[in-house]
């Protein structure tokens, strides 16, 4: 069935039918309703290819994954949940998301090239942000409609972006870290380029510094989100002249690495009731260390989130829109 035979169904104008399915504003509530129902029930599809032709759009959006050096390909299982959820929050709107996945930063540079120049997709989500972020620099400067899964100083964080709120969760590990009756504490972040790695040991040294509590240099990693970099946080911890009687990671991938680690050594201060994760990382690290996370993640409202934030630059909202998620603690 074509948009006339289900105008002529309805003894409307295709123009009406159109505008109902397009869900303009010069159409009430009442004819959108009707025109839905019936092109449900009548198995009425849009045509995909001539829509797309007359906006000029692809019905796409690329969601990038963080670049997999340093073994961190195996987090790509916590961005294909979000993704499930950001498929479904985008599926009346008949925009797809296509995952894209690269091997380092000059290949990300020329792939977000290719898909804004070959036009791709109407959209592109960043992922794994930086807090100077060349990415974002170059969207804005090919004044490309774009969304970012974290923040970034860039630009004055003045973009459209959806983030969990790093602060807190490093905030609320560092305080379970003291409630246990830690007071030596070691920290295990992401590297200095990443601003989730930046908020959350910036959240983690607040509530130590609130009970006096300084980290030396030497109780603070910077690391990736691969196990053996936790493996490299776990040896300095333990080269300290005094080692650290709890560790809180930011991930669940640098716990791991370092429990593999820890359980090589012939005797070790530290395990598994004094060492601490924020959230897990994969599916596969999620079923191995889950009781050490704090926090959980609602994958399916972070898609969706991501989607309503795609939708706003797609549709060329002026309006700039940031959505800090705060995760639940683990019960």
């Amino acid at each position: 069935m074509n948009i006339k035979e289900l105008a002529a169904c309805l003894n409307l104008s295709t123009a009406t039918v159109s505008k109902a399915l397009n869900n303009k504003s010069d159409i009430s509530s009442h004819t959108r309703k009707k025109v839905r129902e019936a092109a449900e029930k009548l198995g009425y599809r849009p045509n995909a290819s001539a829509r797309h032709l007359r906006s000029g759009k692809v019905g796409v959006v690329a969601l990038l994954l963080p670049v997999a050096d340093d073994g961190n390909i195996h987090t790509a299982s916590f961005f294909m949940a979000i993704a499930r959820g950001l498929q479904a929050s985008l599926k009346e709107s008949a925009i797809d998301p296509v995952i894209h996945i690269s091997t380092d930063r000059e290949s990300e540079r020329l792939l977000l090239r290719k898909i804004v120049e070959q036009n791709r997709a109407d959209a592109i989500i960043l992922t794994d942000t930086r807090i100077e972020d060349e990415r974002i620099l170059l969207l804005d400067e090919l004044q490309f409609p774009f969304v970012t899964m974290g923040q970034s100083r860039t630009l004055g964080g003045s973009f459209n972006w959806v983030d969990f709120h790093h602060e807190e969760m490093g905030r609320q590990c560092a305080r379970a870290a003291l409630d246990s009756g830690a007071r030596r504490i070691a920290i295990a972040t992401l590297g200095p380029e990443s601003m989730h790695g930046h908020q959350f040991l910036a959240g983690c040294l607040e509530a130590l510094a609130e009970q006096g509590i300084h980290q030396p240099d030497g109780l603070i990693f910077y690391g990736t989100v691969a196990e053996s970099s936790g493996e490299e946080a776990a040896r300095q911890f333990m080269q300290q002249p005094e080692p650290p009687d709890f560790v809180i990671f930011i991930n669940d991938f640098l716990l791991m690495g370092a429990s593999h680690y820890l359980a090589s050594l012939p005797a070790c201060p530290l395990n598994e009731k004094n060492m601490l994760c924020a959230t897990a990382s994969s599916d596969f690290s999620a079923r191995v260390m889950s009781s050490s996370c704090l926090f959980t993640v609602n994958h399916e409202e972070v898609g969706r989130q991501l989607g309503q934030a795609v939708l706003r630059v797609t549709q060329q909202e002026s309006a700039v829109e940031s959505v800090l998620l705060t995760l639940p603690v683990k019960r």
